[in-house]
């Protein structure tokens, strides 16, 4: 008999969880005999004015295993339409209640699963807190599998290095003109702040005036 690749798709139905479940079924359709297991985890729910002594039964609040079942099916359809010729594999849906990374690392070790796809985080939605950034690191250190970690694509900007320009032809001849007194050409000038100079003198040449024409201070 030959081995199934399982993927296990940790969902809880954020924005984040289309590709997550997109990439794991593209994983499984990769290899032979893959199939999918979606599991979805909610942590409980206990009731704060329960009577001493006795702790209420946790109950899976805001999930509805049809729901998470008509997402899955959504996003099937939308993949066959995208890609024909891709085989698709078989999509299992399941619920579970407890903390997150242990259940998820708990379906991953009982399904022998080969992979488990993850987002890095939830938001607090009508699914309460289903999964967060601190539960795939959880799972990263626990799973007995590989794990990918599926995040969405938002750069940010402010940490993009400036391309570097190169010299102006102009300020060049300045410079080797001045032998580098002048770092900037007239045009250019006018948009650089004036160099600093920076100097080190020994006690018996801080009794003496300054030497430089133009002194400036750091």
């Amino acid at each position: 008999m030959s081995h199934k690749y399982v993927v296990l798709a940790a969902i809880d139905l954020n924005p984040g969880s289309t590709p997550v479940f997109e990439h794991a079924v593209l994983a499984a359709s990769a290899q032979p005999g893959g199939e999918v297991h979606v599991v979805t985890v909610a942590e409980p729910q206990v009731p704060l004015l329960a009577y001493p002594g006795v702790v209420a039964t946790p109950e899976i609040v805001g999930v509805d295993a049809e729901q998470i079942g008509e997402f899955c099916r959504d996003r099937l359809r939308f993949l066959h339409d995208a890609q024909p010729n891709v085989k698709l594999p078989h999509v299992y849906v399941h619920t579970a209640v407890g903390a997150p990374a242990d259940e998820i690392v708990w379906f991953a070790a009982n399904l022998d699963a080969d992979s488990i796809v993850i987002g890095t985080h939830g938001k607090k939605t009508a699914l309460k807190r289903l999964l967060l950034g601190s539960v795939a690191g959880k799972v990263m250190r626990l799973a007995g599998c590989p794990v990918t970690v599926i995040r969405e694509k938002n750069h940010d900007t402010a940490g993009k290095v400036p391309e570097i320009e190169p010299l102006c032809p102009d300020c060049g001849k300045t410079r080797q003109r001045t032998a580098g007194q002048t770092l900037w050409c007239e045009r250019h000038s006018e948009h650089h702040v004036r160099a600093h100079i920076v100097s080190y003198s020994s006690a018996a040449d801080m009794a003496a005036p300054s030497t430089l024409s133009n002194p400036i201070g750091i």
